[in-house]
C-alpha cells in the first residue's frame, strides 16, 4: 500500500454526522465520536481497496475498532475473538466466547455474538458473511508484515477460506494507516504513559549503583512506573536491561542477576502502559572507570538521535530521518555504520508503522504528518579492540509530530550517558 495515499485519503475525516448504527455501551474505551471517526476513515479505505468486509482477530485492530477491551485478551488461544467489520457499520459484528460476553457487550458498541466451543466459530463467521451477501473476493484479513491471525490455527486456516479467491487478501495495511495518525484522545494516554516510563527511569538512574543486580534495578523503575501512571491490563510494564561485555550481545534478554560492576555501561530499554498505549525509553549508565570510547560512543550516539529530533517535521521521510543520524555519526568520524532499523511509530503496539529505515517499497516511506508518535532510536554498536562488543550505545527518544517539528514526549529524562 502507498500509504500517504492513504493518509490524504482519511486525512479530512472526522466522524462528525457519521452514525455508526450501534449502541453505547456501559463502559466504552473511548467515548464513541472516537469510534466514528476511526470507523468513518476505515469504510473510506475499504471503499478505495474494494473490500466489502474485514476479518479481524488481532487485538489491537478489534479494540480500536470495536472498543472491546478485556484481559481476557491474555488467554485469547482458548478464547479466540473474531471483529467482523463491513462499510455499514450497523452490520459490524463481535464474535467471542459467552465466557466474556458481559465484558463484550460492556466495553463494544458493535453487536455481539457469543459462541460456547470455539469450533463454532468460523461458521458464525461465514453465516453473518453470508448473510449480508459478502464473497471471498471482496474480504480482507490481517496477513501480512506487522500482523497476525490471533486465532488456533485450525481456526485461521478456516477463515482464511472465507476470504480466498482464490488467495486471501491482506488487510492489515489499512489498519496500519488507521493507527499511524492519532487522536488528542490518544495523545493523552501516550503522554501519561511516557511520562510515567520517564519517572520509573529516573528513579532507576538515581538509585543505580554498583553492586547492584540487573534485576534489582528494573524492580525499582517498574514499581514507579506502576505508582505514576502505569495501568495494568494486556499491556503491562516492560523493562530490559543488560551490562558488562559478556552480557551485551544478549541485549533483548530480561534482567539477570549480574551484578553492576565498575567499566560497565548499562542498557536499559522498555517503557509504561496507560489505559492500552505504550511507551519505550532507552538510557544508558556509566559505571566509572570508562574507557573514553565508550563516552565518545555515548556521546556521537546522543548527538545522532538529537539530530534525529531536530529533522523531524511534517513532510520529510522516514528514510530521511535514518540518513540524517547516519551523517551525524559519519561527521563525528565513527566508523561504526548505525542499525538498519532507528526507530517505529508506537501507540497501542510498541512497534507500529512507519518503521523508520530505508525502504525497498516506495510505498512504505511515509511522509510524516502531526499526529504521528515516534520512537527514534539510531544505534551504534562498536566492536571492542579485545573482540565483541565495546557495548550498545544509543538514546531513545519518544516525540510527537506537530504542525512546526516535534514535541520530544520523553524530554524530562536528558538523552545522555548518566555516569555513577
Amino acid at each position: 500500500m502507498n500509504f500517504d495515499a492513504a493518509l490524504d485519503i482519511i486525512g479530512g475525516l472526522d466522524g462528525e454526522g457519521f452514525d455508526l448504527g450501534g449502541r453505547a455501551p456501559a463502559a466504552p474505551d473511548f467515548p464513541l465520536p472516537e469510534y466514528r471517526r476511526r470507523y468513518q476513515r476505515l469504510v473510506a479505505l475499504m471503499e478505495d481497496s474494494g473490500f466489502e468486509a474485514l476479518i479481524l482477530t488481532q487485538e489491537e485492530a478489534v479494540r480500536y475498532l470495536s472498543g472491546y477491551n478485556s484481559v481476557v485478551w491474555a488467554v485469547g488461544r482458548w478464547l479466540p475473538t473474531v471483529l467482523v467489520v463491513t462499510r455499514d457499520p450497523g452490520d459490524a459484528t463481535l464474535f467471542g466466547s459467552v465466557f466474556d460476553a458481559g465484558c463484550a457487550a460492556g466495553t463494544a458498541w458493535t453487536q455481539t455474538v457469543g459462541y460456547t466451543d470455539m469450533e463454532s466459530l468460523p461458521a458464525l463467521v461465514g453465516g453473518h458473511l453470508a448473510k449480508l451477501g459478502v464473497g471471498p473476493g471482496a474480504v480482507g484479513v490481517e496477513y501480512g508484515p506487522g500482523s497476525i491471525m490471533n486465532v488456533p490455527q485450525f481456526i485461521a486456516t478456516a477463515l482464511l477460506r472465507l476470504a480466498s479467491d482464490p488467495e486471501p487478501r491482506d488487510a492489515s495495511p489499512l489498519i496500519h494507516a488507521l493507527r499511524m495518525v492519532k487522536s488528542p484522545a490518544e495523545i493523552d494516554r501516550v503522554r501519561r504513559a511516557v511520562a510515567s516510563a520517564a519517572a520509573g527511569y529516573q528513579a532507576g538512574l538515581d538509585a543505580a549503583k554498583p553492586g547492584m543486580t540487573e534485576k534489582e534495578l528494573v524492580s525499582i523503575i517498574a514499581s514507579t512506573m506502576y505508582s505514576t501512571g502505569s495501568t495494568a491490563g494486556t499491556r503491562p510494564v516492560f523493562v530490559n536491561s543488560v551490562s558488562g561485555r559478556e552480557r551485551y550481545p544478549l541485549v533483548d534478554t530480561p534482567a539477570s542477576d549480574r551484578r553492576i560492576a565498575a567499566g560497565d555501561v548499562v542498557f536499559i530499554d522498555g517503557g509504561a502502559a496507560s489505559d492500552g498505549y505504550v511507551s519505550d525509553i532507552l538510557r544508558l549508565i556509566g559505571v566509572g572507570p570508562l574507557r573514553a570510547d565508550d563516552r565518545r560512543y555515548a556521546e556521537v550516539a546522543a548527538a545522532a538521535t538529537a539530530t534525529m529530533v531536530g529533522a523531524v517535521r511534517p513532510g520529510v521521510r522516514v528514510s530521511e530521518l535514518l540518513r540524517a543520524a547516519a551523517a551525524e555519526v559519519a561527521a563525528a568520524g565513527v566508523s561504526t555504520e548505525v542499525g538498519v532499523v532507528g526507530g517505529h511509530g508506537i501507540g497501542l503496539e510498541l512497534w507500529e508503522r512507519p518503521l523508520i529505515k530505508e525502504h525497498a517499497d516506495p510505498g512504505e516511506d511515509v511522509s510524516l504528518r502531526p499526529g504521528m508518535v515516534l520512537c527514534l532510536e539510531p544505534i551504534l554498536a562498536p566492536a571492542h579492540p579485545d573482540g565483541g562488543l565495546a557495548g550498545v550505545f544509543v538514546f531513545e527518544q519518544q516525540v510527537l509530530v506537530t504542525a512546526g517539528g516535534c514535541e520530544v514526549l520523553s524530554a524530562a529524562l536528558p538523552a545522555r550517558l548518566w555516569e555513577i
